[in-house]
């Protein structure tokens, strides 16, 4: 492995105890505890699914991964023609999401590492080490 990063996504957290506070309130002032439950579970899950966001380099592929694994992505090295350091605008948001740069994946801050495929298409990568994923990704692609 050369390269091991975690980023972990408390504002996920925060949500999820605030929106399940809320349903509490909800459900108490309606009677209705199955609706707190079915909720409660959905937000869980969710937060389940995007909890943190990690990112392997190897040799030969970039393992990305959300939360527990059940989302991820491997990208093959041999597939990248040029990586660069970039800033992402505000409004690109957070998780997957289809930019004006190709696909991004991200789940705090605004920088990234921008992937230009052989084929031209760009995928980005949130992370907050971006010039230590910058430094693992050139080795051996220029």
């Amino acid at each position: 492995m050369i390269y091991q990063n975690r980023q972990l996504a408390l504002w996920i957290f925060v949500m999820m105890f605030v929106f399940i506070v809320y349903l509490i309130w909800i459900a108490s002032t309606i009677d209705s505890w199955w609706f707190i439950w079915l909720w409660s579970t959905f937000t869980i899950l969710l937060g389940a699914l995007f909890w943190c966001l990690e990112v392997k380099v190897n040799a030969d592929e970039i393992l990305l991964s959300y939360g527990f694994g059940f989302i991820n992505k491997k990208i093959q090295r041999q597939q990248i023609l040029q990586v660069e350091v970039v800033r992402n605008a505000w409004w690109y948001g957070l998780g997957i999401r289809l930019t004006p740069h190709g696909w991004m994946w991200s789940i705090s801050g605004l920088d990234a590492i921008e992937l230009t495929y052989q084929d031209g298409n760009k995928f980005r990568i949130g992370t907050n080490q971006p010039q230590g994923l910058y430094q693992a990704l050139i080795t051996g692609i220029c």
